[in-house]
Order: structure tokens, then C-alpha cells, then sequence
């Protein structure tokens, strides 16, 4: 049996898959099983998945019957193929270095009670150029615990980091257990997410687990107009705060707060919002169960104050 599952979820992304399946071939470990998934693509990723049909590392290349629109979806299906005992989601259109597995594995070998473990991350363009180290993304906490390794309660980090935003931030950097993921986690709010279901998807997993942090980048993130994490629309400007909302929404049932990121999300929300607005039910629809429609009107209202006295 192979010791990891490697699902390589793709949808339209030919022009970089090529580099992603030879940085997962060419890895120094080498027991694993590739699962390859395509999400009905309209450019050639295809053909080229299939001429790794025979490959003694692919496991399944299948193709879906029509598109998702979920990667997600893609997610599940892979987790339920596999037969690893770890999973690594590789994202089809970013890469790595070829130690990213032997080190990521050995840590959790080595430590039992560890259910996840991630690397550190470069950010890259779509020719492969470095744009961002990703330690400066979480430079906003103090101390910048990401510059060394550290591994704590996956419960902890939540509580201290998961709940302010994703410190997760690329599926490709990280390698889990199979065993923490008990299926009902992909319940229809996570499957219909399109930019906030890994952020949700990890903070579950984490509420049963313990979580490593390896220093050394590894990963390289691709970043290009096609990608989910391009905001460039006021409906995908909404559509990201009201998966937001969610991912708040489930920390609350555990007890979990951060006033300062709810009042944040509010405020990007009424950005898009006039006075007149309130007496629309679609204004309210990213107000949290907890918070009452007259603490939400007054944070409305300290949002508009603040845009008139600037």
C-alpha cells in the first residue's frame, strides 16, 4: 500500500501541469500513488493526463462527466479513491521542489500526534517568476512564528491564527492524515465554496489534530488571471465575504471570536451598500447568527460616519 495519496485536482490548467506532474514524479520519496482528476477541461489537459494513464505511480486518472465548478468537489472524490495513509492535495498549477514530501513526511513519522504538516511557500507569476516569500504574509502577527519550525494544537492554532485568516494559505504545501477526515466535512456549504472551502476545510481538520510548520519553501504558488484568488468583480468581491461569513459562522459554534476580523468583513461589506439598503434583505445576508440586527445597523452606520468625515 502506498504511504501517500497524491490527488492532483485540474481544471484548464495545461499550460502548467506538465511542471506540476514532473515536480510530483520526481519527488526523493517515492511511495505514493497519484490520483489524477479532471474537471472536464476545455484545453488540453487532458490529453496530457492520459499519457500517464499506464504511469506504476497513477493509481486513477479520471475525468468528470461535466464541470463542478468545485475544487472541492474534486477534493472529496480524490480523499474517498485514496488509500494512503496521508494525503497530499497537489494543486495543478503550482509546483515544488523535490524534497517537499521526504521532509513533510518524515516530520509526521517521526511525531505520531501530528495530523497535518505544511511547508513554507514562494509565490510565483505564470511564467515562474518569484513575486512574494509568503513569511511576509503573516508578518501582521507578533511573534512571526513562521520563521522557525514550531508544531502546537491544531485547536490552539486556530483560536490564535485560523480565526484572524487562513495562515494555510496553498493546499500544495501541505500533507495530512487521511484519518482526520471524516467525509460529512464536505457538507454543501464547504462544496459550493469557491475561494474560503480550503480555509474551512482545514480549521476542521485542525480542531482534532496537531499541526507542524516547516520553515524551508518548498512550494511555489502560482498566481494568474485564471485562478480562484483573483478578485477582480463585485460579484466575486461579494461572493468571497459571504464565504467569509461562513467559515466565522462555524468558528462560533466552538466558542471561537474575533470581533475585530467580523467587524473587518462588515465593513468590506457595506462598502458595496447604500443607506437606502438596509431595508433589503440581500444587505443582512452576510450578518452572523450571534450578532443582532442593531449592532449590525450600528456598525452600518460608524462605517458610513467614518467614509463622510474622510
Amino acid at each position: 500500500m502506498p504511504q501517500i495519496s497524491i490527488i492532483v485536482p485540474n481544471f484548464n490548467h495545461a499550460s502548467f501541469l506538465q511542471q506540476r506532474l514532473d515536480s510530483i514524479f520526481n519527488q526523493t520519496y517515492q511511495n505514493f500513488e497519484v490520483i489524477l482528476l479532471d474537471d472536464c477541461s476545455t484545453d488540453s489537459s487532458l490529453h496530457l493526463l492520459k499519457t500517464y494513464v499506464n504511469h506504476d505511480k497513477v493509481s486513477y486518472c479520471i475525468k468528470s462527466n461535466y464541470n463542478t465548478g468545485s475544487p472541492f468537489k474534486q477534493w472529496k472524490k480524490g480523499i474517498e479513491l485514496a488509500s494512503g495513509k496521508y494525503i497530499w492535495i497537489a494543486e495543478s498549477d503550482d509546483y515544488c521542489e523535490p524534497q517537499l514530501l521526504e521532509k513533510i513526511v518524515l516530520l509526521l513519522e517521526e511525531n505520531n500526534q501530528l495530523g497535518i504538516a505544511y511547508c513554507q511557500t514562494h509565490d510565483v507569476d505564470d511564467k515562474g517568476k518569484l513575486l512574494n516569500h509568503r513569511i511576509h504574509y503573516t508578518n501582521n502577527f507578533i511573534p512571526n512564528i513562521w520563521e522557525d519550525y514550531f508544531a502546537m494544537d491544531g485547536f490552539l492554532f486556530v483560536k490564535k491564527y485560523m480565526n484572524i485568516k487562513n495562515v494555510i494559505p496553498n493546499a500544495s504545501a501541505v500533507v495530512f492524515k487521511k484519518e482526520l477526515v471524516d467525509m460529512s466535512i464536505f457538507n454543501n456549504s464547504l462544496l459550493e465554496m469557491k475561494m474560503c472551502g480550503d480555509w474551512l476545510f482545514w480549521i476542521k481538520l485542525l480542531l482534532n489534530s496537531r499541526i507542524a510548520f516547516l520553515p524551508d519553501t518548498l512550494n511555489y504558488f502560482r498566481s494568474h488571471k485564471a485562478t480562484t484568488r483573483v478578485h477582480d468583480t463585485i460579484l466575486i468581491k461579494k461572493q468571497r465575504l459571504l464565504e467569509e461569513s461562513v467559515v466565522y459562522e462555524f468558528l462560533y459554534k466552538y466558542n471561537i471570536k474575533n470581533f475585530s476580523s467580523e467587524f473587518h468583513l462588515y465593513q468590506r461589506w457595506f462598502a458595496f451598500w447604500s443607506v437606502k439598503s438596509i431595508f433589503s434583505n440581500s444587505f443582512y445576508k452576510i450578518k452572523l447568527k450571534k450578532t443582532s440586527k442593531i449592532v449590525y445597523l450600528f456598525c452600518f452606520i460608524y462605517y458610513k460616519v467614518q467614509k463622510w468625515f474622510k
